[in-house]
């Protein structure tokens, strides 16, 4: 909206035609959503997934800025239908990968601990989430803030999300240092068969329960 609003670093338009582009990228949100994810989990796996995720999702916000040569010759607080079309859609596709590395956390962080332990470890991702989505606005608006106010219009946005653009290729990076892990089956077989072995002398056959 900050991007939206502004007329010496943004596209400089109403309210009204905000409401238009969050609508149009709902509804292209909304088509997307469920079969993007399924469809990569399907077929990539669940790592896969969550690397072309970060890769489609916060690095396509550095092609914002170019709304603002495609907007060139409008009316004062309009659009044109490309740039309305360019818009939504790039902001309808941030939001569908993005769902798609959320998604994908929350399978892979499930499956990495025991069953008794993933009510603690979703209430403290619950929690580390909130603290982080606390601190995004007052960091989105220092960003925008600062570059509009320092860097010769309109390049202010291209800085503003040229460094969110980037942040979110180190989120892509990331992905490639986390290490498959379903360990914890073999880990917790071999714990129980040890006790048993010791206790009795006999092993337990029972099947580890599928976490």
């Amino acid at each position: 909206p900050l991007y939206c609003i502004s007329k010496s670093s943004g596209l400089g338009i109403t309210e009204k035609v905000i409401g238009k582009i969050l609508s149009w990228s709902g509804l292209f949100f909304i088509c997307i959503q469920y079969f993007l994810v399924t469809d990569l989990v399907g077929r990539f796996g669940f790592y896969k997934s969550l690397r072309i995720g970060a890769l489609f999702s916060i690095p396509l916000a550095g092609y914002f800025p170019v709304s603002l040569i495609t907007n060139r010759g409008a009316s004062d607080g309009t659009l044109t239908f490309t740039t309305l079309l360019f818009v939504s859609a790039l902001y309808g596709c941030i939001r569908s990968f993005s769902s798609v590395v959320f998604s994908v956390i929350t399978m892979t962080s499930n499956r990495t601990v025991p069953e008794n332990q993933r009510a603690s470890m979703n209430g403290l991702a619950m929690l580390g989430g909130s603290f982080t989505k606390a601190l995004g606005p007052l960091f989105g608006g220092i960003l925008f803030s600062t570059s509009v106010n320092n860097v010769i219009p309109p390049f202010g946005s291209v800085v503003v999300y040229s460094t969110i653009s980037l942040l979110g290729i180190g989120l892509y990076v990331q992905t490639y240092f986390l290490r498959e892990y379903d360990g914890h089956k073999d880990a917790l077989a071999k714990v129980r068969k040890d006790e048993c072995t010791s206790s009795d002398g006999d092993v337990d056959e029972e099947e580890p329960p599928n976490f």
